[in-house]
């Protein structure tokens, strides 16, 4: 991907995650959510383009194989189109979204079960490698976000918010997994056409 395409990309990247900024904690998991199915369905019609019209409509009507968030996560895991650990991370998400749309009870990214689960995921430690890990605490200077031992000029243990960190890992998952789905996106250039490239080192799993 050229520079220029890569920085449309971002662009639109960017765009997204501010859009998640905006929302609530309930809506930005059914946001994200539904954004992972879309862009299952756009690989399973891509993958499934023979037949004919009802045909393939029928995958996804209500006793198709791919009717549920499930059914198309599944397929795309055992079809070999996402790694191991995106898999692992969108069945978490998956169980997110239906613990936020279908409760009446307040819910928020920020409660201690939630949070335990957004360090449980697996695809940001391709990019942050001590994801789960992250400690912040307070210096006289300021705030500092670490790993492994106290800095010995801390003063206080800072909470980091479940909501900051859920932010950091959609970027990462929703990337690879559209790297992993191989899907081709149309830009505004006339007849060109992209795929998401990942970074070298972001290319392979970390071991869990």
């Amino acid at each position: 991907m050229s520079k220029r395409l890569y920085a449309k990309y971002l662009k639109c990247f960017n765009a997204f995650n501010e859009a998640l900024m905006e929302e609530s904690d309930r809506a930005r998991v059914v946001l994200v959510t539904a954004w992972i199915d879309h862009f299952l369905k756009v690989k399973i019609m891509n993958e499934f383009s023979k037949g004919n019209a009802k045909a393939r409509k029928d995958l996804f009507s209500s006793n198709g194989p791919f009717a549920t968030f499930s059914g198309k996560l599944n397929a795309a895991f055992c079809a070999g189109w996402i790694d191991a650990d995106v898999y692992h991370d969108v069945q978490i998400i998956r169980k997110l979204r239906n613990e936020f749309a279908h409760t009446i009870e307040p819910v928020s990214l920020n409660d201690d079960r939630v949070r335990k689960l957004i360090e449980d995921f697996r695809v940001p430690k391709r990019k942050y490698y001590d994801w789960g890990e992250l400690k912040a605490v307070a210096t006289k200077n300021g705030v500092i976000i670490y790993t492994g031992e106290r800095p010995d000029d801390a003063t206080d243990e800072l909470y980091i918010p479940g909501t900051f960190t859920f932010r950091m890992a959609i970027s990462v998952i929703v990337a690879v997994l559209v790297a992993n789905l191989d899907i081709p996106f149309t830009t505004d250039e006339e007849d060109c056409i992209v795929k998401l490239q990942l970074p070298k080192h972001m290319r392979k799993a970390q071991q869990p």
